[in-house]
């Protein structure tokens, strides 16, 4: 009886290709168990050097579209793969901006009929900013109903997604008709947020996709490697943001990375997503 194997899913263009394969895979192969799971590229530009050492490292090569922002393209791309290609689970994970510090693969065999995910826990008003102008009019109220009281403690982060395979096949598919301005960087999460809520969540430890610039938490680097501040060590670290808005700015695997940490930058999302966004969302409420 053949054993269903799970699948590890990213994305690339030219430009981030180089971190996928020294840091991104590198902290992958390092740090988790891959006995069972495969690992799958979308590709949006790699070079034909890039997609080489890729595939040398038995990396599948999955052919991304052109037309649309990344972001709503890797889930609408993994699609026509995955319906191809049967898995028992999916982790849907970002690549440009992480990195893989412990093992992971214990979760795909953990609470298998739901979407696990981390939940935020400061205010950044992201349904607000996203949900506008990317949605038919009926499509855009009916989200906004749904989502517009959840706490931020459960709010999903796109970045790091494990799933079945049929609920992973299910978002992709509601991405791909949801989203009407597929060129719009956003709407793939709030309708992440959408489904996964009706589907069904097992949230994860925030150690599992950490974010410094979303978490009230605050982390620890030594030697390079980051922490929490009780010293567990973080699973995956996730230095989101735009590139010249992330907390760690040589942010990468192995020696000599991590060590320019933005603090000012760092301390100053925390105020305006405590302090500033959580006042902004009252008066949107108030007003809708």
């Amino acid at each position: 009886m053949r054993i269903m194997k799970n699948i590890i899913i990213t994305s690339a263009d030219l430009k981030y290709g180089d971190f996928i394969i020294n840091h991104w895979l590198r902290s992958l192969k390092d740090n988790v168990n891959l006995k069972n799971i495969e690992v799958a590229v979308v590709d949006y530009g790699l070079n034909s050097s890039q997609k080489d050492k890729l595939k040398k490292e038995n990396v599948i090569i999955i052919q991304g579209s052109k037309n649309g922002n990344i972001g709503n393209l890797r889930f609408i791309d993994a699609l026509k793969f995955l319906q191809k290609n049967a898995y028992n689970q999916v982790l849907s994970v970002d690549g440009g901006d992480i990195i893989f510090q412990d093992d992971i693969s214990f979760l795909f065999d953990k609470d298998k009929n739901y979407f696990r995910v981390v939940g935020h826990d400061l205010e950044n008003l992201f349904l607000e900013v996203f949900i506008r102008k990317n949605f038919s009019k009926e499509i855009e109220e009916k989200i906004w109903q749904f989502l517009k009281n959840k706490p931020m403690s459960e709010i999903v982060g796109a970045g790091v997604i494990f799933a079945p395979y049929n609920k992973f096949i299910y978002l992709c598919k509601q991405i791909d008709k949801l989203v009407l301005n597929k060129n719009s960087y956003g709407p793939d999460q709030i309708v992440a947020n959408y489904i996964t809520h009706q589907e069904g969540i097992k949230f994860l430890d925030k150690k599992y996709n950490f974010m410094p610039s979303g978490f009230k938490d605050k982390f620890i680097v030594e030697d390079g490697i980051f922490y929490m501040e009780d010293g567990k060590k973080i699973a995956i670290f996730h230095n989101s943001g735009n590139l010249n808005w992330r907390v760690v700015k040589n942010f990468g695997y192995g020696n000599g990375f991590n060590t320019q940490i933005n603090y000012p930058l760092y301390y100053g999302k925390k105020f305006l997503y405590s302090y500033i966004t959580p006042i902004i969302k009252k008066i949107i409420l108030a007003i809708n």
